[in-house]
């Protein structure tokens, strides 16, 4: 009998971030692969600081410039352009957030945080501003009038701030953070990790490169 039980990854996310732009992409790759669904969970990465009370330190030139070819290295690799911010204050995204919300009530999250992705690292738009959000909602032919009303909804703030306080109490404390069954995984260079343990919860026997005694 075959098992077809499907798993669901939470996904923790600030479209500020760049890390998570390329964890977006290569989670709906694996989430495609595997036939596994996304629970769509929008954070805010300053709420997340300033909860756990994360001290602000400049890192030294020499990382800081590796980090910076890392970053381009993935890009290339996801075939992305991501752009740098400078001074980024993750802010920023909580209009974004508050879209993602009525995107997700009209099926169109994926196609939305895409846009939205892009226009931040590659257009280097301003996506607290709500001309850029509601072009995007217009692209995706979505409700304007409603969408224009979401992104002014404050209320959506308060899911914002109780999916950070979900992701504290699992132990995350970034983005892109995944869970699946109950494992906790951090950052995009852990998506094969996310992709073996969707086929450990499912049952499935999957089998990906660089994986030892397959």
């Amino acid at each position: 009998m075959t098992n077809d039980k499907q798993i669901s990854v939470e996904f923790y996310f600030d479209y500020s971030c760049p890390w998570t732009y390329l964890g977006y992409k290569r989670l709906i790759q694996t989430t495609t692969r595997t036939a596994s669904l996304i629970v769509w969970k929008p954070i805010n990465l300053e709420i997340v600081s300033k909860a756990l009370n994360k001290p602000k330190k400049e890192s030294p030139e020499y990382i800081a410039n590796y980090k910076k070819k890392d970053l381009q290295d993935w890009a290339s690799y996801c075939s992305l352009d991501i752009k740098e911010h400078k001074n980024l204050d993750h802010r920023v995204s909580l209009k974004a957030s508050r879209g993602a919300f009525f995107a997700l009530s009209e099926e169109k999250i994926v196609d939305y945080s895409s846009e939205v992705f892009k226009a931040f690292f590659t257009d280097l738009a301003d996506i607290s501003n709500d001309e850029v959000l509601i072009n995007i909602a217009e692209k995706l032919d979505m409700d304007i009038e409603a969408f224009a009303e979401s992104i002014q909804n404050d209320l959506q703030d308060q899911i914002i701030k109780s999916n950070c306080e979900e992701l504290i109490s699992k132990g995350g404390y970034g983005s892109p953070t995944m869970v699946v069954d109950k494992q906790l995984f951090f950052g995009n260079d852990r998506m094969n990790l996310v992709e073996f343990a969707i086929g450990q919860a499912s049952g499935k026997v999957l089998v990906l490169p660089g994986q030892h005694d397959a």
